[in-house]
């Protein structure tokens, strides 16, 4: 169980450090205090989620989520929310803004991934896929 804790203080200690950065386009953000959070930081108008992963962009044709953020977000739209994930890279960041509907292979596809090897532990996840066209450069993104 040692890995999973690493893997949660590594992914804490990855939103202390880019809170700053993700302000510069989503302007203050509060970071949800909540352990098991959708999102990691939210304000009035958007919900953002970050993942830091140490691979580079494009390793894969696509960059993966849990679906229980996606159906979440379904949830803040209702509100009017925008919802984003970035996910810092070891070649930079990336950001993808949630679609209000999958969009077959346009976009997203949906898949349950029985083993997600890592390294000491395997996990069982219902995943979504955003395929790499979709995803903008965080630099060049804008709101």
């Amino acid at each position: 169980m040692g890995k999973i804790a690493d893997d949660r203080k590594f992914g804490k200690r990855a939103e202390t450090l880019v809170k700053d950065v993700l302000e510069t386009k989503f302007g203050a953000l509060t970071q949800d205090p909540e352990r098991y959070a959708s999102f990691d930081f939210y304000n009035d108008n958007f919900y953002v989620e970050h993942k830091q992963r140490n691979i580079p962009f494009a390793r894969f044709d696509s960059l993966m989520l849990e679906r229980s953020k996606y159906d979440k977000y379904l949830k803040l739209r209702e509100h009017g929310k925008r919802c984003f994930i970035v996910w810092s890279l070891t070649n930079g960041r990336y950001v993808w803004e949630f679609q209000d509907q999958f969009r077959g292979d346009d976009a997203v596809f949906y898949e349950e991934v029985k083993s997600i090897n890592r390294k000491t532990y395997t996990q069982v996840s219902n995943v979504i896929n955003v395929f790499n066209e979709e995803i903008e450069n965080f630099d060049e993104f804008k709101v």
